[in-house]
């Protein structure tokens, strides 16, 4: 009874977390239903990829906080996730090579008309500041579980928002289609982080392991999540309601 009860609790944490991932996905934002309906300037998903260019600067060296006190289950995750990202391994799935996921994203926001310099040098919104210090910060303070879980709730959005949004808006309203080297990006991350969030809520499941710890597991997922949305709206006042910031007199905007 012992043992079931336990594998009923762990069931019980991944659903709380997928239910929160659900209730903030990112491809329910106005942003992403304006690409659905082709309305969205290519540039502005150009300005969206260079802001996750700057977040994943900060949050992938991040990861070594959480390698250097991992368990071996969790370690061997985080690594061949790494390995992915820096394409020195393809995902495990059939038709599947090896992709630098940040040559990925310059091959695209080239071709959305930015200039390398212009990513490089991006000032990232107070939004997109806070979720990569969230980020970063989760991965170097926070109990294990309670870093995997939200690490899920972010690598998990990318997949249906990548299947159900960006990909099928692509083909039908932009002109590109699957196999274009501009969208591999998206085409990757369709799938990679199907793999590399279902591991994370596996994991999660086990690390996650006290009432204590799924109260603080929910929180911090729910904050990233929260972020996240916020992110996204700093993008869609800036790129697409053309919203000026609201700055001290004589201040310039960045």
């Amino acid at each position: 009874m012992k043992g079931n009860g336990k594998k009923a609790a762990s069931s019980a944490i991944v659903k709380k977390i997928v239910a929160v991932r659900e209730k903030w996905h990112t491809k329910n934002h106005p942003f992403f239903q304006e690409m659905k309906t082709g309305k969205l300037p290519l540039r502005a998903l150009g300005m969206y990829m260079a802001q996750h260019y700057r977040f994943v600067e900060l949050v992938l060296p991040s990861f070594g906080h959480l390698l250097a006190r991992a368990p071996e289950d969790v370690r061997y995750s985080l690594i061949e996730n790494l390995a992915e990202e820096a394409g020195l391994q393809a995902i495990q799935k059939e038709g599947h090579v090896p992709h630098d996921h940040m040559i990925d994203i310059f091959n695209f926001t080239r071709a959305s008309g930015l200039k390398d310099a212009e990513v490089r040098n991006l000032t990232r919104t107070p939004a997109w500041w806070a979720r990569s210090l969230h980020y970063c910060s989760t991965l170097r303070d926070e109990p294990i579980g309670v870093a995997l879980a939200m690490q899920s709730t972010q690598e998990g959005q990318q997949v249906a928002l990548n299947v159900e949004v960006t990909l099928p808006a692509f083909e039908k309203h932009y002109g590109y289609k699957r196999g274009d080297a501009a969208i591999a990006f998206f085409e990757e991350h369709a799938e990679a982080d199907a793999e590399h969030s279902g591991r994370q809520l596996a994991l999660t499941a086990k690390y996650v392991d006290t009432p204590e710890l799924a109260a603080r597991a929910l929180w911090v997922a729910e904050e990233a999540c929260r972020l996240r949305w916020a992110s996204i709206t700093d993008l869609y006042q800036s790129e697409v309601l053309k919203q000026k910031p609201v700055l001290p007199q004589g201040v310039k905007a960045a």
